[in-house]
C-alpha cells in the first residue's frame, strides 16, 4: 500500500554530479565538478609529497616550503602575489600534510583564469627569499618552543613516534629547532626540484566551469601548470614493523586535562 502522505512529496531528488576526471598530456591529473548554482570557483592543486617524505635532518622542510610559497616567484614580489589576489577578492592559502602540500584558491569564474595562471606561476617558479625565510623559520622556531608547554602537543608526539617509529610519519610536522635552524634555502629548491612535477599534481575544481568552452584543461593555456622534470620522483620510504612498546598501551585519544591530573584539574 502507499502512503496518501508520502505520495504528495515530490519524488525527484537533486542529482549529484560526480567530478570528471582528465589526464592532461604533460601528466597533469585534473578533477572537475561543475556547479553553476553560484558564480564561484574552488580549487585545490595537492602536489604528492609532503612530511611523509622527510628525513630526520630534514624534518619541518616541507611545513617551511608551503609557508613560503606564496612569498614570492621568480616574477613576482610577494607584495605582488597579495595585490593580484587581493585586487579581485579571491582567496589564496597553501598547507602541507604527512602525504601532500597544498595550495588552494576561490575567486568568482571571471578571474579564474587569471588566478589558476597564478597558481602555477607559484608552484613553478618559487623564489624562496633569504628574508622570507629567516623570517619564517624564526616563527617555526617560535612555535615549537611554545608547543613544549601543550600537554596535548607533548602527547601526540609521542603517540606519532610510539605507533611509527623511524618512519617520517613519526616526524613533528613543525620540525625540532635543530632540522628546522639547519634548513637552507638550497634545501628548498632542492625538494622543489624534486617533488614538484606535473605529472605529481592533483587539481580537483568545483563551480561553474564550462566544460564545453575555453575552461576545457586539454583547450586553455592555463592548465600548463609545469613543464616536464628530468629528476625521477623518489618513492616514500616505506613503512617498517616495530616491536609493541613497553608498559601500558597508548590511548586512541590524548587523555583530557582532569586524567592528566593537571594542577586544578581533582574532582569534586
Amino acid at each position: 500500500m502507499t502512503d496518501p502522505l508520502t505520495e504528495s512529496l515530490p519524488s525527484s531528488q537533486p542529482q549529484v554530479q560526480l567530478p570528471q576526471r582528465q589526464v592532461l598530456a604533460n601528466g597533469i591529473v585534473v578533477l572537475v565538478t561543475p556547479n553553476p548554482t553560484a558564480d564561484i570557483v574552488s580549487a585545490r592543486l595537492f602536489m604528492g609529497a609532503g612530511s611523509g617524505w622527510e628525513t630526520a635532518e630534514l624534518a619541518g622542510l616541507t611545513n617551511l616550503l608551503a609557508s613560503l610559497l606564496t612569498r614570492g616567484t621568480e616574477g613576482r614580489s610577494s607584495l605582488e602575489i597579495a595585490e593580484a589576489v587581493e585586487s579581485v577578492g579571491a582567496g589564496l592559502g597553501t598547507d602541507a600534510a604527512s602525504d601532500y602540500l597544498l595550495l588552494s584558491l576561490k575567486t568568482v569564474s571571471a578571474d579564474f583564469a587569471p588566478l589558476l595562471a597564478l597558481a602555477g606561476e607559484i608552484l613553478r617558479s618559487p623564489s624562496f627569499p633569504e628574508s622570507e625565510l629567516a623570517l619564517e623559520r624564526s616563527l617555526t622556531l617560535q612555535n615549537i618552543r611554545a608547543q613544549r608547554e601543550q600537554p596535548m602537543a607533548i602527547a601526540y608526539e609521542a603517540l606519532r613516534q610510539a605507533m611509527y617509529g623511524d618512519h617520517p610519519y613519526a616526524l613533528p610536522s613543525l620540525g625540532t629547532e635543530e632540522s628546522v635552524a639547519r634548513l637552507t634555502q638550497a634545501d628548498l629548491r632542492a625538494f622543489h626540484r624534486q617533488h614538484f612535477r606535473p605529472d605529481n599534481l592533483v587539481i580537483s575544481l568545483a563551480g561553474r566551469i564550462d566544460l564545453a568552452g575555453g575552461d576545457r584543461p586539454d583547450r586553455s593555456r592555463v592548465w600548463r601548470l609545469a613543464g616536464p622534470s628530468d629528476a625521477p620522483a623518489p618513492p616514500r620510504q616505506p613503512a617498517r614493523h616495530h616491536p609493541a612498546p613497553a608498559g601500558p598501551p597508548i590511548p586512541a585519544h590524548p587523555p583530557s586535562d582532569s586524567d592528566a591530573g593537571l594542577p586544578g584539574a581533582d574532582g569534586p
